[in-house]
């Protein structure tokens, strides 16, 4: 029998994301990787420098470079003429010489040398050894979010691989009708892009994915494939089949592989969306809907995923007037796709029509959260949506 999503089986979304943060343990693992690779992750351990920089001391400004005690007492009553070497900045010191007077404060002398007015002190004017770091020094702690200036910094300090926190995710498509991208679609069948695009977004974040072969609406196979990917991965999100229809099974293979946490949240879109917990790993039945799935990313995904450590980045919020009254749904949270228009200097928010397929998303730069229990908005009213581009 199929299972019915009558608005009293579903549960506020709020308690969904508090049943899905409060119901799994994370057990934190690492991978060495390519200094390379590692921008925008997080470092396990601390790195160590394998070079001291610089290797040798250096001349500061552009001048000459002289040995400081022969220039004792010289100042601009009692000038010298000295035996000095011509250096330029960024450039060892040659043996035996420990400090630099710069080029403005001496000239050519008659007998070869050069011809100074004030005395410097050891290493003046220099940049001494191990200025930058030292061999075998702490460059950066655990815990540090690298950047691309950090990935630079490193290779340069002659670091080869870094050890950095790693989380994997299985994806998984249901269904008869769902075929691989590869494939051209015959009427009644969707193309698979669920798994790319929310791959994509985990890649981004430094999440390793998995993406498994596309099993048939059967609870078995489901069920089968469900405990084969929490062998190996932290979190499995199964995308399609959640959903009350005749051939939505996905739910049943959750049921029979582990323990459902719940099955449809007051949400729209993606209403449909469940949880269950298998080996202890949280799979998450992704509604079948393109827009659908994006919002269920966002809204019970992304907390998940910000506590256990993944740098995703803050939300970024802009207010503008909406340009159009919208209405609540009783006792659901509602998502709306935006377009945000700058206009007379003034930000506008225009929610997009809802419609069938992907075409909407592609034109969205935001999305408009009105909350449960909200009175909604009317047309010219400031309000805050949250940017996804």
């Amino acid at each position: 029998m199929p299972r019915i999503l009558s608005p009293e089986n579903l549960i506020p979304m709020k308690e969904a994301q508090k049943l899905i943060l409060s119901s799994f343990y994370y057990q934190p693992k690492t991978r060495n990787i390519p200094v390379k690779n590692a921008a925008g992750l997080i470092l396990a351990e601390p790195v160590l420098s394998q070079r001291t920089i610089p290797p040798a001391p250096l001349a500061g400004p552009d001048g000459i470079a002289v040995k400081s005690r022969d220039t004792k007492g010289v100042s601009i009553e009692n000038p010298r003429e000295i035996e000095a070497i011509r250096v330029n900045t960024g450039l060892p010191l040659p043996a035996g010489y420990d400090a630099v007077i710069p080029v403005e404060e001496f000239h050519a002398g008659e007998n070869g040398g050069y011809i100074i007015s004030s005395s410097v002190s050891p290493q003046q004017n220099t940049v001494p050894k191990g200025a930058d770091v030292i061999k075998d020094q702490e460059i950066v702690e655990a815990g540090h979010l690298l950047t691309s200036y950090d990935v630079a910094a490193l290779a340069g300090f002659g670091i080869r691989n870094v050890m950095v926190k790693s989380w994997k995710i299985g994806l998984i498509a249901t269904g008869d009708e769902v075929i691989p991208l590869k494939k051209e679609p015959l009427p009644g069948q969707i193309v698979d892009t669920n798994t790319m695009m929310i791959s994509g977004y985990l890649n981004g974040y430094g999440v390793l994915t998995e993406v498994f072969p596309i099993i048939p609406d059967d609870p078995e196979i489901i069920g089968s494939q469900l405990n084969a990917a929490c062998e190996s991965c932290d979190m499995v999100l199964l995308f399609g089949g959640s959903s009350a229809g005749s051939k939505d099974y996905t739910v049943d293979g959750i049921e029979k592989s582990g323990k459902l946490l719940f099955h449809g949240v007051a949400m729209g879109p993606g209403k449909p969306v469940s949880c269950g917990l298998i080996q202890g790993k949280p799979v998450i039945g992704m509604p079948g809907p393109a827009i659908a799935c994006l919002i269920t990313f966002y809204q019970l995904v992304f907390p998940l995923l910000k506590s256990w450590g993944v740098p995703i980045p803050p939300k970024k919020n802009i207010i503008g007037e909406v340009t159009m009254d919208l209405l609540p749904f009783n006792g659901f949270d509602i998502f709306h796709l935006t377009v945000v228009r700058y206009e007379c200097g003034k930000i506008y928010i225009v929610p997009l029509e809802r419609r069938f397929g992907q075409s909407m998303g592609i034109r969205a730069d935001a999305i408009l959260h009105i909350a449960r229990g909200s009175s909604g908005y009317r047309k010219g009213e400031k309000v805050q949506v949250t940017l996804i581009r």
